[in-house]
């Protein structure tokens, strides 16, 4: 496990094309829109990282099927964070807004305890995206990614592994967000993000694509439980 989380790490920077693929995607990503394409992108390459397809993922081969997978990503992460990111906005508005800056009154007090649920559903929620995203990649079906019931039975597959993954990827975005908004000027900031999150999505990728149990290493494993 501690090699596969090395190498996923080093990967973006193993050769000139990967480097280079960064390149192009940490750019793309500043443009709202356009920024689909990358995430199109990272999804064909966590697919073809499930189907063990070592073939490289090209930027000029199919633009307009990256652009597609995208989208369907794109409404994936949305459904899952909508209802975490609404709790936190109205946490939000709670405080800043309607409790008038006293911070003893009961819209601040309000606000405290939606952001505290919207923090709470942020975290399981993205427990329990990654694999949501594979199980729609391995499947072609948006449908698949909402079945919590199967999503559960792949990480209870891998429990132990997934459970570092998500961790590592916490820490791997508290860490990006950090260095934006804490460590620059906003202008540094903003043209460093592209490249942060793209990175962070290779890294997430690459991770993720090697313990996710693809489909038949999970029905033989079903097939012993029930002998």
């Amino acid at each position: 496990m501690k090699k596969k989380i090395i190498d996923s790490f080093k990967n973006p920077f193993a050769n000139r094309e990967n480097v280079m693929n960064l390149l192009i995607g940490g750019v793309i990503t500043f443009f709202p829109v356009l920024n689909l394409i990358p995430i199109g992108y990272l999804g064909t390459k966590l697919k073809k990282s499930i189907q063990q397809d070592k073939s490289p993922v090209k930027w000029d081969e199919n633009i307009k099927g990256l652009f597609k997978t995208g989208i369907f990503l794109f409404i994936i992460f949305i459904s899952y964070l909508i209802i975490p990111l609404l709790l936190m906005f109205l946490g939000g508005s709670f405080m800043l807004t309607l409790s008038g800056g006293k911070i003893f009154s009961l819209f601040y007090f309000r606000g405290q305890i939606l952001n505290l649920l919207g923090t709470i559903t942020l975290l399981i929620s993205i427990y329990f995206l990654p694999f949501a995203v594979c199980i729609y990649l391995e499947d072609s079906n948006i449908k698949m990614a909402f079945n919590i019931q199967k999503v559960l039975e792949k990480i209870f597959v891998v429990v132990k592994e997934y459970t570092i993954s998500y961790l590592i990827i916490l820490g791997l975005l508290t860490a990006s967000v950090s260095i934006i908004f804490l460590f620059m000027n906003w202008v540094m900031g903003f043209l460093l993000s592209g490249f942060l999150f793209f990175y962070d999505g290779l890294v997430i990728t690459g991770i993720v694509g090697k313990i996710f149990p693809r489909k038949a290493i999970t029905i033989s494993l079903l097939k012993i439980s029930e002998t």
